[in-house]
């Protein structure tokens, strides 16, 4: 696979197709309009509400314009999302306007999963990766990422809203289970013929014992047993060795830009 195909999977894959776990956010939508895609949801934050413009767009003003009428919520903390340092034009515009970056995470694609699989090294004995099947398993998931993430419990809340989230067929989402306690999840979904991992975290007592790679192991033979060709994800600072280490290539930052205040 070309970097150009990589780039444009993940910008698909991420941006500009409505994720299967949006129906379950409070006021989640998702809107495309006139190259730029709109996802927004009760989630706090443009990490989570934003116009994604990594193609052909409108100027800045017009898509300023779109999103306020989208993002109808005075209170909404949205942003301008961008392919960071690839020479789109809104960008520039975004800078000069005074925009700030208030996110700026590393996209990777991994092109050939299936060699990934296969190579796989042997897994942490004793340790046990399943499926979420009931509340008590929500429960687990959000007090693992709320502490893996510094993030309050409601917002740990919010990203995992009901056990039918949990068991809807387009999304897996698994425990990693150690002495019998969970001390590890990770979660992923699929989008067309790609798919995304999310959500990967671990019990920062249990760090470095290698649960972070079983939870990736164990989520890329769903994805591609559910049909996905290649995987897709996006990355915070202590993941990207493990990512790595199995094959995921980077293509770009997905940059979130917010407005001056007064703007």
């Amino acid at each position: 696979m070309n970097p150009s195909d990589s780039l444009q999977i993940a910008h698909e894959t991420l941006c500009h197709c409505e994720p299967p776990f949006l129906k379950y956010y409070q006021r989640g939508r998702f809107r495309h309009q006139n190259g730029v895609s709109f996802t927004g949801s009760l989630l706090p934050g443009p990490g989570f509400n934003f116009a994604a413009c990594t193609g052909v767009t409108p100027p800045l003003a017009d898509v300023v314009a779109m999103a306020r009428e989208f993002f109808v919520d005075p209170a909404d903390a949205w942003g301008v999302l961008v392919a960071g340092d690839h020479g789109h034009p809104i960008e520039d515009e975004l800078k000069t306007n005074g925009w700030t970056i208030a996110e700026d995470e590393p996209a990777y694609v991994l092109a050939d999963p299936v060699t990934t699989i296969q190579q796989f090294k042997t897994e942490p004995s004793g340790l046990i990766v399943r499926p979420m099947l009931t509340e008590a398993d929500c429960s687990a998931f959000s007090h693992i990422t709320g502490q893996a993430y510094c993030a309050p419990p409601e917002f740990a809340d919010l990203m995992m809203p009901s056990l039918a989230y949990a068991l809807d067929p387009d999304m897996i989402w698994l425990l990693a289970d150690w002495n019998g306690e969970p001390v590890a999840t990770g979660g992923g979904y699929r989008v067309g013929s790609s798919g995304v991992i999310c959500c990967l975290a671990t019990l920062d007592a249990h760090r470095g014992r290698g649960f972070g790679a079983m939870i990736m192991h164990e989520l890329m033979k769903r994805l591609v047993a559910a049909g996905s060709n290649h995987l897709v994800l996006r990355s915070g600072p202590k993941s990207r060795p493990l990512y790595e280490r199995l094959g995921f290539k980077y293509v770009c930052q997905h940059r979130t830009y917010v407005p001056r205040v007064d703007s």
